[in-house]
């Protein structure tokens, strides 16, 4: 079975996110039926499929450097409170090429986000949702593995389209602003970790497809 090319998939789903965007505008605009609208509370359960951008501050003609832009997948478990806020547990993360051909880094995400999600009488639905959690960076070369890890804060916004009370599809831009403070070497079962003090901050913009319960 063929690898999923993740760098590829977030390409694509920049272009989706595009496509999703002007269908649930063209949706919106004609009117939505009263029967997509979901119900005011409940769990919610979303797969996003994103390009990343890592924001590095290192010179490409370095010995080695993480490549910019990648792709990755995310998971979502939420709970709908009321018909405006809804807290949500994002688990997932984008993997990045480097100037090494044959080496892959992660960039790994898991976050608990509140969103404040506006018209609550229409299937078109914009939000706002700003979060916190624990990020991390990780490069494996055969039996060498490095990690720096730190936590940080998440701010973003988006909109979903409800095909029915429970189907939805999205546009979602997320923006993480991190703290690094741990980095960690292991190489056959030794390992060595230090602590640092470096900044980072990454940006997801993808398509989501959603079930409300």
């Amino acid at each position: 079975m063929k690898a999923i090319d993740l760098k590829q998939l977030g390409r694509t789903a920049v272009a989706a996110s595009l496509v999703a965007a002007l269908l649930c505008l063209s949706a919106w605009l004609t009117g939505a039926a009263a029967e997509t609208i979901e119900d005011e509370k409940g769990f919610y359960l979303g797969i996003k499929f994103a390009g990343s951008s890592l924001h590095s501050d290192e010179a490409s003609d370095a010995d080695f450097f993480i490549k910019d832009d990648g792709g990755g997948i995310y998971l979502d478990i939420g709970y709908r409170f009321n018909p405006t806020f809804m807290l949500e547990l994002s688990i997932g993360g984008a993997t990045h090429s480097t100037s090494d051909p044959g080496i892959d880094t992660r960039f790994e995400v898991i976050q608990v986000l509140g969103y404040y999600r506006f018209s609550p009488d229409r299937a078109f639905r914009p939000y706002l949702k700003g979060g916190f959690g624990g990020y991390g960076l990780f490069v494996e070369e055969g039996s060498l593995s490095s990690r720096i890890k730190g936590g940080g804060i998440a701010l973003g916004g988006g909109f979903r389209f409800f095909f029915s009370p429970h189907f939805s599809i999205g546009v979602d831009l997320t923006h993480n602003i991190v703290r690094y403070d741990h980095a960690e070497v292991s190489l056959e079962g030794f390992s060595y970790e230090w602590e640092v003090e470096e900044d980072g901050s990454a940006t997801s913009l993808g398509v989501m497809f959603g079930y409300s319960f």
